[in-house]
């Protein structure tokens, strides 16, 4: 017998996610100093080689995928 309970999960839309659709007036540019991690961010800088291939490709070509960044209730 088939179970069903897979039938009662509700899954979220990406526009609920990111609260609808994006219009250029969403899309701000933001100094980078305004920047900051956030507490047990998964995210690890490793300062090897892979990252110094990053840096060069953001030189040359810029940040080729927008950021999505959330407003701080400290700041930035």
């Amino acid at each position: 017998m088939k179970s069903r309970s897979a039938s009662k999960i509700k899954l979220t839309s990406y526009d609920d996610l990111i609260g609808g659709a994006v219009s250029k007036d969403d899309i701000q540019e933001i100094p980078i100093g305004q920047l900051r991690d956030f507490l047990n961010h998964p995210f690890h800088v490793n300062d090897d080689d892979e990252m110094n291939d990053l840096v060069e490709s953001i030189k040359t070509q810029g940040i080729l995928t927008a950021l999505l960044v959330r407003p701080s209730k400290k700041g930035g």
